[in-house]
């Protein structure tokens, strides 16, 4: 987002007055990289970068229909030495 600021030639200030936010937390985040999702939405929205959140919410490949698919996609782990049914 630093980068993506600074291409456009805004200050901290002017990113801070566009998305509603407060330039200690600009600061914040462009040092730490910790940030409350809300206000990384907002910045994303002004700074026209929401694409980079496509990736985070893509469709996945193989989802089981079933609670027993899911069951063999990842066994149940066992506690004790006896033998499961």
């Amino acid at each position: 987002m630093k980068a993506r600021r600074l291409q456009l030639g805004w200050s901290r200030k002017m990113l801070a007055a566009r998305s509603g936010t407060s330039q200690w937390t600009l600061k914040h985040f462009e040092s730490t990289g910790q940030i409350a999702l809300e206000t990384l939405v907002k910045i994303a929205v002004v700074l026209d970068d929401i694409e980079s959140f496509s990736g985070l919410f893509a469709a996945r490949p193989e989802i089981p229909a079933s609670m027993a698919e899911l069951e063999k996609l990842h066994p149940p782990l066992r506690k004790r030495g006896r033998t499961l049914p």
